[in-house]
């Protein structure tokens, strides 16, 4: 009967320790799972708010830009050479206008950030601006058509300028290599 106790005994403690050593074992793969997925919604969130961040980003710099393109349209279709005097001032009037409804998008642009794009966008204005005086003052014969190539390529490399900039702000230069 000892004999009998001692192995119901030995086989109890045995299964008691099998059981333990599963229960230590399963809480162990539980939390190390669950660790998993907290790192994996972490990472997952982090993502989302990273991608929020770059749309918003791109919605201001794509607004700012086609805003700008169109102050471009506009300073274009003045400089022909033919044009009324009434037309020009019409046209330098609005695309003025259009220069100056520029700054609550660079607003936006500079609260976006980062600051770079926000300095491009600020530079491509003052072009637009300069293009618009020296375009006026090449009419008046203030000054000679070799200004106004010179201010057409300044303001034809702060639009390059500030595309490059918001596409390198958005990632869009990453190499794939």
């Amino acid at each position: 009967m000892n004999q009998t106790v001692a192995v119901a005994v030995v086989t109890a403690a045995a299964a008691f320790g099998g059981s333990g050593l599963t229960a230590f074992l399963s809480l162990r793969s539980a939390r190390l799972q669950n660790e998993q997925q907290l790192t994996l919604a972490r990472e997952e969130r982090t993502e989302r708010r990273v991608e929020a961040l770059r749309q918003s980003r791109r919605d201001a710099y794509v607004a700012f830009l086609d805003r700008a393109d169109s102050v471009v349209d506009t300073i274009t279709k003045a400089h022909a050479p033919h044009l009324r005097d009434d037309d020009f001032e019409h046209l330098f009037d609005a695309a003025w206008g259009e220069a100056n409804n520029l700054v609550p998008l660079i607003n936006v642009v500079s609260v976006e950030g980062p600051v770079e794009v926000s300095e491009r966008a600020w530079e491509l204005r003052v072009a637009l601006y300069d293009e618009l005086r020296t375009i006026r003052a090449v009419r008046r014969g203030e000054k000679s058509d070799v200004a106004k190539a010179e201010v057409v390529d300044r303001r034809k490399r702060a639009v390059t300028a500030a595309t490059d900039m918001a596409r390198e702000a958005l990632g869009g230069n990453i190499s794939t290599k």
